[in-house]
């Protein structure tokens, strides 16, 4: 049951919110200033996969979905370093979607 598509098309839909949250956190660079503004932003996908969980000494599959950012510079925008300042823009997305459902 736990790799049914119907349980694969709903965790799909759960992925697109926390997108569309995700879409909304995100910096954007001043196009005077940024030779790429909004790369970042349009570059967040929703991925289908099927993961193992283990469950009595076993690993089993489940049905999941993951957001990634394909932008080259997605980790420096979500983690930060020297140059960029930390935005968090899937974490903070995380907490507005738990905020969102009272969790």
């Amino acid at each position: 049951m736990l790799q049914r598509p119907w349980l694969q098309a709903a965790c799909v839909a759960s992925a697109e919110k926390l997108q569309a949250l995700a879409e909304g956190n995100s910096p954007t660079g001043d196009p005077a200033s940024d030779p790429h503004p909004g790369q970042y932003r349009s570059s967040f996908v929703v991925v289908p996969a099927m993961i193992s969980v283990p469950f009595r000494g076993k690993p089993r599959r489940r049905a999941s979905a993951r957001l990634i950012n394909t932008a080259p510079h997605a980790w420096r925008v979500e983690h930060g370093d020297g140059r960029v300042p930390r935005y968090a823009v899937l974490s903070k997305s995380i907490d507005d979607l738990k905020a969102v459902n009272n969790a």
